[in-house]
């Protein structure tokens, strides 16, 4: 697998402002591309309306993939995004724990203060690596 990703900026921008307009709840969101290359990010609702963990809606997840089947040129979910409104951009051990998609990228958006941190990682059987953006 890659250790590098591709995030353009206007992406990285709209994960950053979902991120500071649900705090002090975790945001979530799934990202759409292809490969490596994140191409969209897609706000989701966090179902577990929590400031420490996230859950997105399986029917809202099952949906958007069903769109995604008729969409040209094709698009995949990539990866997934999430919020620490008040902590570090790094996973979490329930983060660990309940990463099911080892493909995925996992980004997360940190505020140790106010200043948003955006960091992406692979999580493979309970394993965390850096991912490098681009």
């Amino acid at each position: 697998m890659p250790s590098a990703m591709k995030l353009p900026g206007a992406v990285r921008a709209a994960i950053v402002a979902h991120a500071r307009r649900e705090r002090p709840q975790e945001c979530c969101g799934l990202l759409l591309g292809k490969g490596r290359t994140v191409e969209f990010a897609v706000a989701m609702r966090n179902v577990a309306a929590s400031a420490t963990r996230y859950r997105i809606d399986d029917a809202a997840h099952i949906e958007l993939r069903r769109v995604l089947r008729g969409v040209r040129p094709r698009l995949e979910i990539v990866g997934v995004y999430h919020s620490h409104p008040s902590g570090p951009a790094k996973p979490s051990s329930t983060d660990v724990d309940e990463a099911m998609y080892p493909e995925w990228i996992y980004l997360i958006v940190g505020f140790d203060r106010q200043r948003a941190q955006v960091r992406a990682f692979q999580i493979r059987r309970g394993k965390v690596r850096t991912v490098q953006i681009r």
